[in-house]
């Protein structure tokens, strides 16, 4: 570890050039191991206080920061970063195809989604008995709910424009039961599937047909209809997919004028939330965040480059060792369970809330969720969620057969 930073492990020592140029090496910045890990965790801890402090945090009209909300911004502009940078550095692998971009996002996000929304559907109805009010929820198993959470298709623009215009509401669904913050995985997923045919047709020089044009503009209208209804969630993905693309000239940025941004953003964002009312979705927030975001990594990437410059390494053993070892081990821990957390996080708050609100006090409710949305969460990670890179290659080997597999991407 280097002695002013635990974003990076030890290494030789490079030139500024070469620091400039690199791309960040696996495992050697955790900046976005660290803020995945714990906006995660925010999200838990910000839905435990809806759910079981609501005279505080669900008093309509009342300004509240919604710490779950701020935590769904950062997944976004994380995700447009990451994906952004994967696709970049795959884009000359012979293999690296459209069909082959897919099949790892659906390894990566639509493999451990499924058997979580069977959980979900499944719990439900036992808990439950079917579907119900709550005072923070409405519970939806009807059928088409259900299916509208397998195919990824609940709260579709399209769909509701044709349930609209053909008064067939049946098909204008939200998430199932106790799955609401599914939305954002749905949200994302579409995003992926257009970028990934926008990315790979413009890097590929190809045309699009007609086929890859209906599905563009089928996902296209998920984010859009998202901004349209005044959330703006999908700009964090655009702003992150942006930095990563101009990531070579950004890392040629003094880190004192990246802090600069940084602090000017997180200004604007302050200025944001007071002019909206905390409003989290809101166009300035997002973006607001989104760029203060990208510029401290910036920041911390660029200080860490020139600690290992100066050649500061600490001794081994030492204090700032140990803690820079904790932290990163730490933060590599948190953010690998950090999706199987977000998917069944909602769902045992709500099976606690439903059985023990009467018993406990609200603290311990809300010490209790926490414990055991970890706990299900890690065990969720170990049985389902780790083997996505298995799942990636069989599908692959089996969907396509002609293709040369390439690197997977990871998010």
């Amino acid at each position: 570890m280097t002695g002013t930073s635990s974003l990076e492990t030890a290494a030789p020592p490079k030139t500024a050039t070469e620091h400039k140029a690199a791309k960040p090496a696996p495992r050697t910045i955790v900046f976005f191991d660290f803020a995945r890990g714990i906006s995660a965790q925010a999200v838990v801890l910000g839905h435990a206080l809806n759910i079981f402090v609501p005279g505080i945090f669900m008093v309509p009209g009342q300004r509240v920061f919604y710490i779950q909300s701020f935590a769904v911004v950062i997944f976004f502009v994380l995700s447009g970063y990451l994906i952004t940078s994967a696709v970049l550095k795959k884009r000359s692998h012979a293999g690296f195809t459209f069909g082959n971009y897919l099949m790892d996002r659906v390894a990566r996000v639509v493999y451990p989604l499924l058997p979580a929304v069977a959980l979900i559907v499944a719990f439900d109805f036992l808990v439950f008995q079917g579907s119900r009010r709550l005072p923070f929820i409405n519970i939806d198993l009807s059928p088409q709910a259900i299916a509208g959470s397998f195919t990824m298709l609940f709260n579709h623009p399209v769909l509701q424009e044709v349930a609209v215009r053909t008064s067939t509401t049946w098909i204008d669904v939200g998430p199932v039961g106790t799955g609401a913050p599914l939305w954002s995985v749905t949200a994302e997923w579409w995003i992926y599937v257009a970028f990934g045919i926008l990315a790979l047709t413009v890097l590929s020089g190809k045309r699009m047909g007609i086929l890859r044009v209906a599905l563009l503009l089928f996902a296209i209208a998920v984010p859009v209809g998202y901004m349209a209804h005044g959330s703006y969630e999908s700009l964090a993905w655009i702003i992150g997919m942006l930095y990563a693309i101009a990531a070579p000239t950004l890392r040629r940025i003094r880190v004192s004028a990246h802090l600069w941004l940084f602090g000017l953003a997180s200004a604007v964002f302050a200025a944001g939330l007071h002019y909206t009312g905390q409003n989290l979705h809101a166009a300035v927030t997002v973006a607001a965040s989104a760029v203060a975001f990208c510029h401290l990594f910036f920041a911390l990437e660029g200080r860490a480059a020139r600690t290992a410059d100066a050649g500061n390494v600490p001794a081994q053993g030492g204090l700032r060792a140990s803690a820079g070892k904790w932290f990163v081990s730490g933060s590599i821990f948190l953010s690998s369970f950090s999706y199987s957390l977000y998917l069944v996080h909602f769902s045992v708050i709500t099976y606690i809330w439903f059985h023990l609100h009467s018993v406990l006090s609200a603290w311990q409710l809300i010490l209790l969720s926490l414990i055991l949305c970890n706990l299900l969460a890690y065990a969720y990670y170990l049985l389902v969620e780790r083997h996505f890179h298995k799942v990636g290659k069989w599908l692959k080997r089996h969907f396509l057969p002609r293709s040369k597999d390439a690197a997977p991407l990871q998010k």
